[in-house]
């Protein structure tokens, strides 16, 4: 019987006209290279698109850092995306019927395990998100 391994990967994302692409690219290279395939891995990699988009969008602007971090450990895996604002907390927001905003952190509660967001005066903020990749996996859900 092997053991669990910890994986762990970072990235510093700053060329924001390409940054949700690479990280899409990035996250999936990192969890094919683990091992790990199919629907779960989709599901990360659109929950990454979704959040590097919101942190580009609405906390650069087109200007500065998104870091982005991915551990996984048995089949749990998260991932936070950390940037620089610390005063945009997620709000209750209702998408309006035919446009396109808003229905993003809906998605990424949907297809998520667990998640939340980390904010620091003066620090950014991160939101972070659990996905269970082993079929098998039934941990307890964290607060942070």
């Amino acid at each position: 019987m092997s053991r669990p391994v910890l994986h762990s990967w970072e990235a510093i994302l700053t060329e924001h006209d390409r940054s949700v692409r690479t990280a899409r690219h990035q996250v999936r290279q990192r969890l094919t290279e683990w091992g790990w395939q199919g629907e779960r891995v989709d599901d990360l990699v659109l929950i990454t698109s979704e959040l590097v988009t919101n942190a580009v969008v609405h906390a650069c602007r087109g200007d500065g850092e998104v870091r982005l971090y991915l551990q996984e450990f048995g089949g749990d895996c998260r991932l936070e995306v950390w940037d620089p604002r610390f005063d945009l907390p997620l709000q209750e927001r209702r998408p309006r019927r035919f446009g396109e905003g808003g229905r993003g952190i809906e998605l990424v509660r949907e297809l998520a395990f667990d998640f939340g967001v980390v904010i620091r005066r003066g620090a950014g903020k991160r939101v972070w998100v659990r996905v269970l990749l082993a079929e098998d996996n039934q941990p307890v859900p964290l607060r942070s």
